[in-house]
C-alpha cells in the first residue's frame, strides 16, 4: 500500500490577527502500512498512554480512503488540539515515557510515515465517531466570501434531507503542496455519504452553487474517507 498527502494547503494570517483567540488545530499524517486494522489497534494503545499523561481522550483517529483517487485505500492518522501551541505542549509531556518509547519502536515495524499537514479550523461543526466524510481540496481566492458560500451549501444540504451533515472548512498552517483549504462534509456513516452524493448529483442540486463557487475556488482533489479507529 502506498500513501501520499490527504489534502495540503497554505496558511496566511491576516494583519492584526496575531493575538486572536487560537482556532482548533488538526494534524493529518499519511501512513504506509500493510495492516490498517492492526495499525489502528496499536494506535489505540498509544491513545491510552497519551490519556494517562495528558488527559486527552482518544487522541489518534485512523481514517482510510474509499473513493479518493490516488489516496484510495490509504491510511491517515488525524489528531485535533485546541491550538498549535497546545499540541507542542502535549508533545513535551510525552517525553521520557518508557512505555511510549516501546510502543513507538513496535510501530516502526508496521509503518512508514508519509506527509504531515497542519490545519486550522475556519468553519467548524465537528465530525462523527466512526463516521465518514466527503472531502474536497481547493485553492481559494477569498476565504471570507467562501465561508458565506458554505452557509448556502449547508442550507441546500439540509433542505435535501441531510440535517445530520456537518460542514467544515480547514486552512493549512504548514505542509502545503497544492491546495489552500480543505472542505470536509461529515456524516455518521459511509452509507449516508453515498446517499448525499446520490442526492446532490442525481438531482443536480448544486448547479447554481457551483457557478458561484467557481468564482472563489479551484477544485484540486476530492474523495470519500471512513474512520476505523479502535
Amino acid at each position: 500500500m502506498t500513501s501520499r498527502y490527504l489534502i495540503p494547503a497554505v496558511f496566511l494570517m491576516a494583519a492584526g490577527m496575531a493575538f486572536a483567540e487560537p482556532k482548533i488545530t488538526m494534524t493529518v499524517q499519511a501512513v504506509q502500512t500493510d495492516d490498517p486494522q492492526g495499525y489502528a489497534q496499536a494506535l489505540a494503545k498509544s491513545s491510552e498512554l497519551v490519556k494517562a499523561r495528558t488527559g486527552i481522550e482518544k487522541l489518534n483517529h485512523v481514517w482510510v480512503g474509499d473513493f479518493a483517487g490516488d489516496a484510495s485505500g490509504e491510511v491517515f492518522v488525524v489528531r485535533t488540539f485546541p491550538s498549535a501551541a497546545s499540541m507542542y505542549a502535549n508533545m513535551d509531556k510525552m517525553k521520557n515515557y518508557p512505555e511510549m518509547d516501546l510502543l513507538l519502536a513496535h510501530l516502526k515495524g508496521m509503518r512508514h510515515l508519509g506527509s504531515s499537514v497542519l490545519y486550522k479550523a475556519v468553519r467548524f461543526e465537528g465530525a462523527y465517531p466512526d463516521g465518514a466524510v466527503f472531502n474536497t481540496s481547493i485553492v481559494c481566492s477569498d476565504e471570507a466570501a467562501y465561508v458565506k458560500l458554505l452557509d448556502g451549501l449547508k442550507a441546500t444540504i439540509e433542505a435535501g434531507g441531510f440535517k445530520d451533515a456537518k460542514v467544515n472548512l480547514w486552512r493549512v498552517v504548514s505542509g502545503r503542496s497544492h491546495s489552500t483549504h480543505l472542505v470536509s462534509i461529515a456524516l455518521p456513516s459511509q452509507t449516508r455519504v453515498a446517499e448525499l452524493l446520490d442526492k446532490l448529483n442525481d438531482e443536480n442540486l448544486l448547479a447554481d452553487w457551483y457557478v458561484s463557487a467557481a468564482k472563489l475556488r479551484t477544485t484540486v482533489h476530492n474523495g470519500t474517507y471512513h474512520e476505523i479507529t479502535k
